[in-house]
């Protein structure tokens, strides 16, 4: 999960190197802190809780166009939600959280890219919704709030088709499964996945995939670029945090999970939406973007 706010930190931070993960405490302090995300979701110790009953979007189709934003941060690829009214309740939440943007991570290899796991399974790629609670105003006011964020996040699999449509604007509700197939998710407490590392976000894991192309997936591998400190620009890939320490928390499940590991990989549970008209969308925009330099 990516929060782009200047005056907390510029670019000082990266996936890899003398700035990497595993160094993110040394600046930003509470990276080291004991309930902070992604996590690996273990299904056998999941706890079922009857409360979290199905998540309600409000306004998710409404259509975006004008009011949307398509950047690279240096980061991750995001979407920034200007002025649109997306909401979401029920599902647990302890209140009305209102869309701000969404991004993405994924790998440099089909075996790895998603931040969260199901049973230490990742995907090639995982997408997240951030929200902030309504009650504080805007993002900045919330984002170090306990249960000031709230995430809605999907992984990505591949489907054997490769089905490119470029449309001038889509719903984002289009992007993600179908509302029938959102009563199954995970919930934990936990934290941003970049720095500054506030713990402070409600993360909403759905089990449900999100179909996608590889070649698709293969074209954000490839056509989104960083540089750093005048370097050649190169590709922007593997922008996931390793999994970190469950500790003391309990992640908990809206439906009651089978008595045993399962390791697939849910490839026959994949829903046909239309995410490929989005993702094409995206993909098309970062094209005419690196093309117009």
């Amino acid at each position: 999960m990516i929060i782009t706010i200047t005056n907390y930190y510029g670019n000082e931070w990266d996936y890899e190197g003398e700035h990497g993960p595993d160094r993110w405490y040394l600046d930003f302090p509470k990276c080291a802190g004991t309930h902070q995300s992604p996590i690996s979701i273990k299904t056998n110790q999941v706890k079922y809780d009857p409360r979290l009953q199905k998540i309600k979007l409000h306004d998710f189709d409404n259509i975006f166009n004008a009011n949307m934003s398509l950047k690279n941060n240096g980061h991750t690829v995001q979407v920034d939600l200007n002025d649109q009214n997306m909401t979401v309740t029920g599902g647990g939440l302890p209140g009305k959280y209102k869309a701000q943007q969404f991004h993405f991570h994924w790998g440099s290899e089909d075996r790895r890219g998603s931040e969260h796991d199901f049973n230490g399974i990742h995907y090639p790629m995982e997408m997240h919704i951030v929200h902030y609670l309504e009650s504080y105003g805007n993002i900045t006011e919330a984002m170090d709030k306990e249960h000031g964020l709230m995430v809605l996040a999907f992984m990505f699999e591949f489907v054997l088709i490769d089905d490119h449509v470029n449309i001038p604007s889509v719903p984002l509700s289009s992007l993600i499964p179908d509302t029938s197939h959102l009563d199954h998710f995970y919930r934990y407490d936990g934290s941003l996945t970049t720095p500054p590392c506030f713990e402070s976000v409600i993360w909403t894991v759905f089990k449900k995939t999100i179909r996608v192309t590889e070649s698709q997936i293969n074209a954000f591998r490839h056509k989104v670029k960083k540089t750093a400190n005048g370097e050649p620009e190169r590709d922007l890939t593997d922008d996931f945090r390793p999994p970190q320490p469950i500790n003391d928390r309990v992640v908990f499940s809206s439906k009651p999970e089978k008595q045993y590991i399962d390791n697939n990989t849910n490839s026959a549970n994949i829903q046909s939406v239309n995410s490929l008209t989005i993702v094409s969308l995206l993909l098309s925009s970062l094209y005419s973007l690196y093309h117009s330099r």
